[in-house]
């Protein structure tokens, strides 16, 4: 038996992305506030791994979720009710993937420290060892990029990080997806969660902790749609700021800019991605179908997905 604490699995990790080692309850946290951030590593001559969670929620919420999955093969989904869940294999290597993949609006991510924590992982043998290094991606968001309301209404149970469409084009592109990005969250628009608005949630990773990102192969950010309540000037001058903000976290790192699937602010966004010369997709020739009007359902995250790996590909070779 071995048990792998929080900085080993931290240690493991290509990059540590949006997590980070946080103490709650005098309890020391792998710890992260993102829906969609993943722990990778390689398993050797083990047959059982008992991984141990915290479940934070708020407790008029429903409980957190987390997927995992083997080899690439498909994603396996349980909750966090009973603090743990079990992932057996055969004792050959095999490339191990676990996902933050449900929480809900109500969880106080950014100052109730209700986000998702790893307490240890338990192996009956063997060892854990960092899995082969990808080239790797940073999405600027909000819920529709973390995973939001994926196949469904239920806060939680419905969301799929792993199989929305910033999952889907990391797959498609063999690449590491670092999600910064947060339900309702806008340039203008604070998220849920007691979490502010893109500006800020960009440079922290809950309220009291900085984040200070790796240096990724690309940023892509999709915001604009929850910014709707708002005026085109406001948006204009926000959207600038966060991009001046972008190009200073990510110092010499190329950016990318969707158009937002509803078309939000489309023609603004477009006008001062070509004042920077960043690079723009479009999409609105994707006609995604969704589940509220809004996010993407299962099928047209999947095709959405598919459409955005093949305009990020160039920029990765």
């Amino acid at each position: 038996m071995h048990e792998f604490g929080p900085q080993e699995l931290l240690d493991l990790q290509q990059t540590s992305g949006r997590w980070f080692i946080k103490v709650i309850h005098q309890q020391p946290l792998l710890y992260t506030t993102n829906l969609g951030s993943t722990l990778r590593f390689t398993s050797n001559q083990c047959t059982q791994l008992v991984v141990k969670v915290t479940n934070y929620h708020n407790s008029l919420g429903p409980s957190q979720m987390w997927a995992w999955r083997i080899d690439g093969r498909s994603w396996q989904r349980v909750t966090a009710i009973n603090h743990r869940f079990t992932i057996n294999c055969s004792p050959k290597q095999h490339l191990i993937e676990i996902i933050t993949a449900g929480n809900s609006d109500l969880d106080q991510v950014w100052s109730g420290q209700e986000g998702f924590g790893v307490t240890d992982i338990i192996i009956d043998g063997g060892q854990l060892t960092s899995a082969p290094h990808k080239a790797m991606i940073d999405f600027i968001g909000d819920s529709i990029t973390a995973g939001c309301w994926v196949t469904g209404k239920h806060a939680a149970f419905d969301y799929r990080p792993e199989t929305n469409y910033v999952g889907i084009a990391c797959d498609d592109l063999d690449t590491l997806g670092i999600r910064v990005a947060y339900s309702a969250g806008g340039v203008l628009r604070k998220a849920t969660g007691g979490v502010p608005d893109a500006r800020q949630y960009l440079s922290q990773l809950d309220a009291v902790s900085r984040w200070q990102p790796d240096h990724p192969d690309l940023v892509v950010i999709n915001l604009g749609v929850n910014d709707r309540r708002y005026s085109i000037d406001q948006f204009t001058a926000a959207y600038d700021d966060l991009l001046n903000r972008v190009h200073h976290l990510f110092d010499n790192v190329p950016i990318v800019i969707m158009i937002p699937f509803k078309q939000s602010f489309a023609s603004q966004i477009r006008s001062l991605a070509h004042q920077r010369a960043l690079p723009i997709i479009e999409t609105a020739s994707w006609h995604p179908s969704y589940t509220d009007g809004l996010h993407p359902n299962q099928e047209d995250s999947i095709h959405c997905g598919h459409q955005l790996a093949k305009a990020l590909r160039s920029f990765l070779k």
